[in-house]
């Protein structure tokens, strides 16, 4: 298994991306490559004792900043580390794809170069979160702050097929995070989406609504919200675990009768700890995408890197999860309204993605006129940068024609249900009716223009 690790990413990288990828290799054996700066990385690693390990480094010479517009980083930066290491994953030369980096950047990269899976809307990201029998699934945790009724379908069954193959539960208890349990409760894309997961049991075991204090008590396996609750609830959760285990560790060393409490207790309480911190479970994957990508905490330490590449390396979410869905979804169509074909974000992403994907042949025929004999050269990974005018004459088209696309669009936005939003489209809040029908039943879906097609 080989993981792309963006060592540039993350707010202590590329100290503690480098040090954590040298401890998964040490303690997992897992083949790490490190994308970004090659002098930068090979100095960094020169600090530790990684000659025996399986670890190389794959130069990237631009970075993604924190603060960067995730849509112009794409079309801006085609050769940053974010860029080049979902390259590796979209060639088949790296299995799964790890970033501490710009989430926004990440998400946006990894739908335009990965491409979202056939039937799936909106790829979410799915965070763990602590529970009282050990861990829960949350999702979406952000990628998507407005939804439709189909968007929460899909992450139930993303979440679903992740739980029962990554955590081995074969019926996982589905939830919709709502403001009360009352079937009444909720908006009408929560009681929406209800409707048509009660009319999927083969693939769902939905119990209903929750609430924010049923997610750590274990009411259900995988919480269901859109982007902007999930995120929401996840950050409140960290923020009281942080205050929590700050006032433990006051409270344990203020006197000598508390530090001898705290050694009697030491052993559960580190337990507590690591179930509390979120560098033990180290990222989410972005479920939904033609690929596996692992978004990891902006803050993450070397041992949160460490178990992010760990968690990426899982051969059940290389191999088995995205079948599964394809699966799924291909089997269950919702009653939607269909938008005209070549309209709204997904195909403007897809215009993107084959710029890119022209961009980058253009690179490559200049290469070879200028170079020759350079293919023995790039096959160790080991590309030229492409050509200067040629890359910013396509990242000004592109950013041209998005401008003239938000121009167009902007006063159709809520029909169309597409808003760009940090680089990720965001649906509008139209009731869509809550009937379902299978493949079998109706065809007329499957060659309507606005079915999402696989990309990878």
């Amino acid at each position: 298994m080989k993981i792309a690790l963006d060592a540039m990413g993350g707010d202590l990288a590329p100290k503690a991306t480098v040090e954590g990828a040298v401890l998964a290799a040490r303690d997992f054996g897992i083949e790490v490559v490190l994308v970004g700066d090659g002098e930068i990385l090979a100095r960094e690693l020169a600090d530790h004792d990684a000659a025996n390990l399986p670890i190389r480094i794959e130069h990237a010479p631009e970075v993604v900043l924190m603060d960067d517009s995730p849509l112009e980083s794409v079309l801006s930066k085609p050769r940053s580390s974010i860029h080049v290491g979902l390259d590796l994953v979209k060639r088949g030369d790296a299995s799964a794809f790890v970033s501490a980096g710009n989430s926004g950047a990440v998400m946006t990269a990894s739908m335009m170069i990965l491409g979202n899976l056939a039937n799936v809307d909106r790829p979410a990201i799915a965070s763990l979160v602590p529970t009282s029998e050990g861990f829960g699934l949350l999702i979406d945790a952000g990628a998507n702050t407005d939804v439709k009724p189909i968007n929460l379908v899909q992450f139930a069954v993303m979440g679903s097929v992740y739980w029962r193959h990554v955590r081995n539960v074969s019926r996982p208890r589905v939830g919709i995070l709502s403001n009360g349990e009352e079937a009444s409760k909720g908006t009408e894309i929560t009681r929406a989406a209800a409707s048509m997961l009660g009319q999927m049991a083969t693939y769902v075991h939905y119990v209903g609504y929750v609430e924010g204090r049923d997610i750590n008590r274990a009411k259900v396996d995988i919480v269901v919200t859109d982007g902007f609750n999930g995120n929401v609830a996840l950050k409140t959760m960290e923020g009281f675990a942080s205050f929590m285990l700050g006032n433990l560790r006051e409270m344990f060393g203020s006197s000598t009768r508390t530090r001898l409490a705290y050694l009697l207790m030491r052993k559960n309480l580190n337990a507590m700890r690591e179930r509390l911190d979120p560098s033990e479970y180290g990222g989410a994957p972005l479920l939904g995408v033609s690929g596996v990508s692992i978004i990891a905490h902006g803050s993450s330490n070397p041992r949160a890197i460490r178990n992010a590449i760990r968690a990426a390396a899982n051969e059940q979410l290389v191999h088995r999860v995205n079948p599964e869905i394809l699966e799924i979804l291909g089997k269950i169509q919702p009653d939607v309204p269909i938008k005209p074909q070549g309209k709204g974000f997904r195909a403007l992403f897809s215009k993107m993605r084959d710029r890119l994907q022209r961009r980058d042949k253009e690179g490559e025929a200049i290469r070879r006129e200028t170079h020759p004999g350079t293919e023995a050269h790039q096959a160790d990974g080991n590309r030229e940068p492409a050509s200067e005018q040629g890359t910013e004459r396509s990242a000004d088209e592109l950013k041209i024609e998005h401008a003239k696309y938000e121009s167009t669009h902007s006063s159709s936005h809520s029909d169309t249900g597409a808003s760009p939003q940090n680089g990720v489209a965001t649906a509008d809040k139209k009731h869509v009716s809550g009937e379902l029908r299978t493949a079998d039943e109706s065809k007329e879906g499957d060659d309507s223009p606005d079915r999402p097609k696989d990309h990878s």
